[in-house]
């Protein structure tokens, strides 16, 4: 999973029709300049709120693109990191981990951890505000978030 950042390039607006079914589109350039789309339902009132030159945090799952709209957003993002290379600086994005072997660093783990939080916060209230109880919302919220956890 990468996390990256964008500015919208065109707006949600006109309905298509897919091979999902309808669904909207909103153009997105990253840093690195190239286009993406990010895709979703005609009724998704966050896509469609999205603004041109809007700046956005994107998630990309290896397959599709989404933008975090209760995640920290990009402009809290550090903007470039500098780290010394055998002598010479070369720029590193601040979400691009030098090679540990592998492993996590206490950075992307706090990353990470902060991202899958907001995802079942995300999921507990939903449910909540579909009329569960709390007591009946954080086992369904749970099941939820371990099933979808598995893409992550």
């Amino acid at each position: 999973m990468n996390i990256l950042k964008g500015k919208v390039k065109y707006t949600a607006g006109k309905v298509f029709e897919g091979q999902y079914g309808a669904s909207i589109n909103a153009a997105i350039t990253l840093e690195n300049g190239t286009d993406i789309r990010v895709y979703g339902k005609p009724d998704d009132e966050k896509l469609k709120a999205l603004q041109k030159d809007d700046v956005v945090t994107i998630i990309h799952d290896g397959k599709s693109y989404k933008v975090a709209f209760d995640m920290v957003t990009a402009n809290e993002l550090p903007e470039k990191a500098q780290t010394p290379t055998e002598g010479n600086n070369v720029q590193q994005t601040a979400n691009v981990a030098p090679k540990t072997n592998g492993k996590l660093t206490a950075e992307e783990i706090s990353e990470k951890a902060t991202f899958m939080t907001g995802i079942y916060a995300d999921i507990f209230h939903q449910l909540q505000a579909s009329g569960l109880e709390p007591a009946q919302a954080q086992p369904a919220g749970a099941t939820i978030f371990i099933q979808i956890g598995k893409f992550f």
